[in-house]
């Protein structure tokens, strides 16, 4: 960020030109700079902004002058050597080397360090050389194995002492014996000087960073679209019990429509006689169809919680979520409505490739409606659209915001049944979410990622009252199934198949309902999971 300041004060500025407007912005006095790759140009790192500035002189006259600003961007510190092989049951020893010089003076140094990694056991560091202790091709199904190393170089010359950190995963292939590759030493040397090959391996480890990045942002999108598909769900849920206890009046001795009675016991007795003789009744029926206002409904909720990969890959997130939605019943069986939707989660990962805070912020419009079949079951459907922004915290990749927009869509059968004063209500329920990454900087190609899913499972309920209103005690079992299989498409949560298990309690008093729950995601075909606390408040108005 840049402080705009004229030799007298009260300057307003504006942006009017410059070869490379696009990647300032401007508020009030305060121009940001878009930072990005160095390498993306390498020849011309200069970015350049022509500035106005404006004011008015005491003779309310307006005065004008403007600047051509540059910035430049420097190359930062990256790790240049390359992925290796080794033979199996063998040592392979790597020489670790960055893109800068260290001249020959005592007050610059540089360290590397194992910081994580799947494999970080199979590896040993002294100084520069690290060892990798090479076993059987056949002692595992991926012959790949990865470290994460960092170095840090250091200036503690003058006043301003200098750090710079870069992290890179290596990947040593341990050779199949079977193809007599013996194109491999046992030490591997990595040129110091740079160049070419190093500019490659500098941009194959931010784009590694920038698409594991892309992966938590998939994620954070498809867990806001699943939170207002089941708000959807919930909604048509509790208008349709709302709808049998009103409906069960009609069976407990009210009848629909006007019924014609004399105060004469024996007129009104002879005149039932005559009608019923007839096949007629004393009752003058009245439509059943009611076409009624539109009720419309907010829905707040706040969710804490943590997803934990399949490996080390780990991310704690919060989550919250407004809905606003207006809907209506246009048939005695039938319910249609709208909702406006606004999610926000922040979510710090912990992972191989990236480590770092994604924030998403994500609007959502969408439809909703029912179907009653009976009075023990329904069909119910949601479809609606997305659009988010995804801002990076703490990333190695200055340029891997993004954007996204998408859609999805559930539709599901749900009976309700009742045992001894429990509700249960079992459901089979078919979801379907498309999810487009915009490109960036670094991923010059936009990536789209459709999900399907299948999912069966059971609400159970038991309703009671308590103070002034109801208590509700909820159990729900949820078994789901990922119909694309496609594991690698999320950094924290990788799962073919899930259960899902839900306990919580809400209390309704007039048209507020408070909602708090506990609800944990387990892989079954992992030891991924994921859990979290989600508090909820819903209100018409």
């Amino acid at each position: 960020m840049i402080t705009l300041a004229t030799n007298k004060g009260g300057a307003s500025f504006t942006i009017v030109g410059g070869a490379d407007k696009n990647r300032f912005s401007l508020n009030g006095d305060e121009l940001t700079f878009k930072a990005t790759f160095f390498n993306s140009r390498r020849n011309n790192p200069a970015y350049r902004v022509k500035i106005k500035a404006t004011r008015m002189d005491s003779n309310s006259r307006l005065l004008e002058t403007e600047k051509i600003l540059v910035v430049t961007v420097l190359e930062g510190l990256y790790i240049i050597t390359t992925d290796v092989s080794a033979p199996e049951n063998k040592n392979k020893v790597i020489t670790l080397a960055v893109n800068k010089k260290i001249p020959a003076v005592t007050s610059i140094t540089l360290d590397f360090e194992i910081v994580r990694g799947l494999d970080a056991n199979k590896f040993t560091l002294v100084g520069n050389k690290l060892t990798f202790e090479a076993p059987a091709f056949n002692d595992r199904t991926d012959a790949t194995y990865r470290v994460k190393i960092k170095a840090t170089f250091a200036e503690t010359f003058g006043f301003k002492p200098k750090t710079e950190t870069a992290e890179k995963i290596l990947t040593v292939t341990i050779i199949n014996p079977n193809t007599n590759d013996d194109s491999s030493d046992d030490e591997e040397t990595t040129s110091e000087e740079g160049g070419a090959d190093s500019v490659v391996e500098e941009f194959t480890n931010v784009k590694v960073i920038a698409q594991a990045v892309r992966k938590e942002n998939k994620f954070a999108s498809k867990a806001l679209l699943s939170k207002v598909g089941k708000t959807l769900m919930g909604r048509l849920s509790y208008i349709r019990h709302q709808n049998q206890q009103k409906s069960s009046f009609s069976t407990n001795g009210f009848v629909n429509g006007i019924q014609v009675s004399f105060a004469d016991s024996q007129t009104n007795s002879f005149i039932n006689r005559v009608l019923s003789a007839n096949g007629l009744s004393n009752v003058i029926p009245t439509s059943s169809r009611k076409v009624e206002r539109w009720d419309t409904w907010t829905s707040a909720q706040v969710v804490i919680g943590r997803n934990n990969g399949a490996g080390t890959n780990k991310t704690e997130f919060n989550l919250r979520s407004l809905n606003i939605g207006m809907d209506r019943r246009i048939a005695q069986d039938k319910t249609i409505g709208f909702a406006l939707g606004l999610g926000k989660q922040d979510r710090t990962a912990t992972g191989i490739d990236f480590s770092g805070d994604v924030d998403t912020k994500q609007y959502t419009l969408s439809s909703y409606g029912a179907l009653e079949l009976s009075s023990k079951g329904s069909i119910e459907a949601v479809l609606g659209v997305a659009k988010a922004t995804h801002k990076v915290g703490k990333s190695n990749t200055p340029s891997a915001d993004q954007g996204s927009n998408g859609f999805f869509a559930s539709i599901a059968y749900r009976a309700d049944l009742q045992a001894q004063s429990v509700d249960l209500s079992p459901f089979i329920r078919y979801d379907i979410s498309r999810i487009k990454m915009k490109a960036n900087d670094v991923l010059t190609n936009s990536e789209t990622a459709t999900d399907e899913a299948i999912a069966l499972g059971i609400d159970i309920s038991k309703t009671g009252n308590y103070e002034e209103g109801q208590l509700t005690r909820f159990v729900s079992v949820e078994y789901k199934s990922d119909l694309r299989r496609d594991g690698s498409d999320y950094l924290s949560k990788n799962a073919e198949q899930e259960v899902s298990v839900k306990l919580g309690l809400n209390y309704q008093k007039d048209d507020t309902t408070t909602s708090i729950n506990y609800e944990r995601i387990q892989s079954t075909n992992n030891k991924a999971h994921s859990y979290g606390i989600e508090g909820a408040v819903r209100w018409k108005f």
